[in-house]
């Protein structure tokens, strides 16, 4: 997310930038929600469960973001933003699509 925007190939049909927000930030917090699903501590509050992973994910991309603007080459990109915020609510709900069917969440959570 520092790397300088020269180092990624260009696509005029899909930005590869907003690919990885997208895969890294997705990828975040469904991992995240599956340590929280598993630790003890939280498995008492739904409001602890959604509301804190979703907010340390949304606090680390507005860090990542704001830390762009001092990295050679970058700037702090508002839709960035907006993605990395997207792509959170998106890992959090395909988490609970998959608890709710019961797919793979057995596998992940020894």
């Amino acid at each position: 997310m520092l790397l300088p925007s020269d180092s990624f190939a260009e696509s005029k049909l899909l930005s590869y930038d907003k690919l990885a927000h997208l895969g890294v930030f997705g990828l975040l917090s469904f991992l995240f929600m599956v340590g929280v699903h598993r630790h003890k501590y939280f498995s008492g509050t739904r409001m602890r469960q959604w509301f804190m992973p979703t907010i340390i994910c949304v606090l680390y991309s507005t860090s990542l973001e704001l830390l762009q603007n001092f990295s050679p080459g970058r700037s702090v990109d508002f839709y960035d933003f907006i993605a990395n915020v997207a792509s959170t609510i998106f890992g959090v709900i395909v988490f609970y699509i998959f608890k709710k069917n019961n797919l793979v969440i057995s596998k992940l959570i020894l």
